[in-house]
């Protein structure tokens, strides 16, 4: 993996076999892409901390139970992100956008219908059999 690399987590909330999906919106970079909801990791920050952080901040949510499930380092134009995904079961509040982002809890086979960004993409045939283990 790349030593210069950006490092984002992404978390998977799951609920009753569904998964949380968040839409970009307009004032985002890609907007109108779907993706699990998360962030960059700030400096001096675990990627635990940065995963509690940004889930409060985008969506207003504490998680209680959460697992590092995938790491995935992606080339973007700006160089190289390295993503770290989450399984989160068990959070409390109600998801709730609050950067604009619409919201949607999905499938798996749903989710073949949402236009995913590329790193988001690439981990849901592994999610589906994933979350049926959970």
């Amino acid at each position: 993996m790349s030593a210069d690399a950006i490092d984002v987590v992404a978390a998977i909330i799951v609920r009753e076999g569904r998964f949380l999906a968040a839409r970009r919106s307009a004032s985002m970079t890609e907007p109108g892409f779907w993706e699990f909801p998360g962030g960059k990791v700030e400096a001096e920050e675990t990627l635990g901390q940065a995963l509690v952080r940004e889930l409060e901040e985008e969506l207003s949510i504490a998680i209680d139970a959460f697992s590092l499930w995938k790491v995935k380092e992606k080339k973007v134009k700006a160089g190289a992100i390295r993503l770290f995904f989450h399984l989160v079961t068990e959070f409390s509040g109600a998801p709730t956008p609050r950067e604009g982002q619409e919201l949607a809890w999905i499938t798996c086979e749903e989710a073949r219908g949402y236009s995913f960004l590329p790193a988001d993409e690439e981990i849901l045939s592994e999610l589906s059999a994933c979350l049926q283990t959970l």
